[in-house]
């Protein structure tokens, strides 16, 4: 499944729900548990019903385990199948994505943790002025860093630069998505625990981000400010997306594909980060784990400068893409 967290206009405002993303439309995932329950409940009762099985809010519904996505498959398969646009109480089963908002498919991210599983981008990084050690698959140390959960916006976002940069740069980041999350997981706990995979786009304001560097510490404000992580557009489970490591990633800057790489060369999988990570932490539903910036998959590696009203976009096979336009 695709999951996705989406806005509706009202008369009251701006409603958000959960959804799922299919060729028929977007199906409000509650909407249609509920009408599915009312095969055998009073509309009360499967309302009531309906919105515990599965939640309006991403992180609710995520961290309800397997039983809760079993729930959402069978209820969107059967209003899919018999047509039905709305539950009894009125609420809509499925929107045309003309008349919905996507919105970052986890608005407020308990965490954010950026790996480098990459390392020849962090080579190509410090010849650019980015000191970056490689790591390699045998370290038994795997050293990340951590967002800021507040920067992060939806897909077709307007990135702004920050006062302090002149220009700046965007990277391509395949993420997982925690669904139970847990503590001290080992490898096959950890891989039970992801719910599934998304994009990541980690904007950066290069010139700040190399000279904090230089200290030994950071990224900082480099990578610390307001819509600095676009994510989505939506979560493909787990089941449905494979091997994360067969997957094929690339840039593209105003339609024009700049460079691209298959996921085959990644050095720890998304299960040993998280199990890496979660030693002696507990990681709460939600969470964002990256495995960072593919070789080449930056503007700046590529030799890119990016102008006002360019058009940046990162794909994954199986996925989609993530579009964002840089803005004056």
């Amino acid at each position: 499944m695709k999951l996705c967290t989406f806005g509706v206009l009202t008369p009251v405002g701006v409603i958000e729900r959960v959804g799922v993303y299919t060729e028929q439309g977007v199906v409000d995932a509650t909407a249609a548990r509920q009408a599915f329950l009312e095969r055998t409940l009073s509309a009360v009762a499967a309302h009531r019903v309906g919105e515990a099985q599965v939640p309006t809010e991403m992180i609710a519904l995520i961290g309800s385990g397997q039983q809760a996505m079993t729930w959402v498959e069978e209820a969107v398969e059967f209003v899919l199948k018999h047509g039905i646009s709305a539950a009894s109480a009125g609420a809509r089963t499925v929107y045309l994505s003309a008349d919905i908002q996507l919105l970052a498919p986890v608005k407020r991210p308990p965490s954010i943790v950026n790996f480098s599983v990459w390392p020849a981008h962090s080579a190509s990084a410090a010849s650019l002025g980015i000191e970056l050690a490689a790591n390699t698959a045998e370290a038994l140390v795997k050293p990340y860093w951590k967002g800021n959960p507040d920067a992060v916006v939806g897909p077709e976002t307007t990135l702004h630069r920050p006062p302090y940069a002149e220009v700046l740069d965007v990277e391509c980041e395949l993420v997982c998505i925690v669904g139970t999350g847990g503590r001290d997981l080992d490898h096959a706990a950890a891989k039970r625990a992801i719910v599934g995979y998304s994009i990541m786009n980690d904007v950066s304001a290069r010139e700040r981000q190399s000279a904090e560097m230089k200290f030994g510490r950071g990224p900082s404000k480099g990578k610390d400010f307001d819509n600095g992580y676009p994510l989505g557009p939506w979560i493909v489970t787990a089941d449905e997306l494979g091997d994360p490591k067969a997957l094929r990633m690339s840039l593209r800057v105003n339609g024009v594909e700049r460079s691209a790489c298959d996921t085959s060369g990644m050095i720890w999988d998304f299960p040993e980060m998280l199990s890496y990570l979660s030693c002696g932490q507990t990681i709460r539903p939600g969470s964002v784990i990256s495995g960072g910036c593919y070789p080449g998959g930056s503007a700046h590696e590529v030799g890119i400068h990016l102008n006002p009203g360019d058009k940046v976009e990162m794909r994954i096979s199986k996925i989609g893409g993530l579009l964002s336009t840089i803005g004056p």
